[in-house]
């Protein structure tokens, strides 16, 4: 279970990182988002990006949606997906969204789910704000836990 010192660490991992994240991780990032997505229809829909960072997510997408939501726990990465057209952002705890149940049609979730952490919980309110649910870990422990939350109905 994550404690609140631990996601504020992360939070300041995070906003320390800033735009150097894009540095280390800009091409995973738009692979990982194109890969996840494939086959899945977007245009026209509300997808909620939850764990967004800097809005890599965002900017290739939001242009396709109805309505494309960021939400991220380090307040200070949402400036940038917060410039883009289409983009609303929210600074919150993905484990404790502030959004209405079955306000969107996709949840992302990528490179956010940790099972060792506050992973189930994040799954949970994707489920609960949406009726699909894309989610995707660079460790396989993670993404067993994402198929075992997401199969259990």
């Amino acid at each position: 279970m994550m404690t609140i010192t631990s996601k504020v660490r992360v939070r300041e991992l995070y906003e320390r990182m800033g735009l150097s994240y894009l540095e280390l991780y800009l091409v995973e990032s738009v692979t990982g988002y194109l890969t996840l997505i494939e086959g899945v229809k977007l245009r026209d829909v509300r997808v909620i990006d939850i764990g967004c960072g800097l809005g890599i997510g965002a900017g290739l997408l939001s242009g396709i949606t109805k309505q494309y939501a960021c939400i991220d726990i380090a307040c200070g990465l949402l400036r940038y997906p917060a410039s883009l057209p289409n983009v609303d952002v929210v600074c919150s705890d993905g484990a404790m969204l502030p959004i209405r149940s079955s306000s969107f049609n996709t949840s992302i979730l990528l490179n956010t789910v940790n099972a060792d952490l506050d992973g189930s919980d994040l799954i949970r309110e994707a489920r609960r704000v949406s009726s699909l649910v894309l989610a995707r870990s660079p460790r396989s422990i993670d993404n067993e836990l994402i198929a075992t939350l997401l199969r259990g109905g």
